[in-house]
């Protein structure tokens, strides 16, 4: 009899598991935002030269930040992809409803995000292109070696 109770288990579990949960989230689409964060050089980075592939950077960058965004909504998302976009308005974070909160996250997924290994390091490969293009000049603010570069403060709203 305990071969018989094991397999209406098992097969209780398997029927449980073809059912699609009621309370089953929509999983968040990044596709907008990793576009926004892709194409937000200047707004994450600051000016970058031309010799340096900004793509390095940012793609270590903004993968960082869709992890640490995953527990997000979809509206959250899109105001942030907006922001970095520079298509969300005044009127936009309003009507979000919590925008402070979403910018104190965002901020602080940012401020994580430029202490990650990877982003570090394709900060200072940047450096080094920089470098080897005009040894002569000095390092800028934004590409001085990372263990000495200090953490910028994060504004995600563009000023109007």
């Amino acid at each position: 009899m305990p071969k018989l109770s094991a397999s209406v288990a098992l097969l209780s579990l398997f029927s449980l598991a073809a059912i699609p949960a009621a309370s089953a989230q929509t999983p968040v689409d990044f596709a907008g935002f990793n576009q926004s964060c892709m194409g937000a050089a200047t707004f994450l980075l600051g000016q970058v030269p031309p010799e340096v592939d900004s793509a390095t950077i940012l793609t270590p960058l903004c993968g960082c930040l869709q992890a640490s965004f995953g527990a997000l909504s979809q509206a959250d998302v899109d105001e942030l992809a907006a922001d970095l976009g520079g298509t969300s308005t005044d009127e936009s974070h309003a009507a979000h409803g919590d925008y402070e909160r979403l910018l104190e996250t965002a901020s602080s997924s940012l401020q994580s995000c430029y202490a990650m290994p990877e982003v570090i390091a394709a900060l200072d490969a940047a450096q080094a292109i920089m470098n080897a293009q005009d040894p002569a000049t000095p390092a800028t603010p934004e590409y001085k070696p990372a263990d000495q570069q200090p953490v910028p403060e994060i504004k995600l709203a563009p000023s109007n």
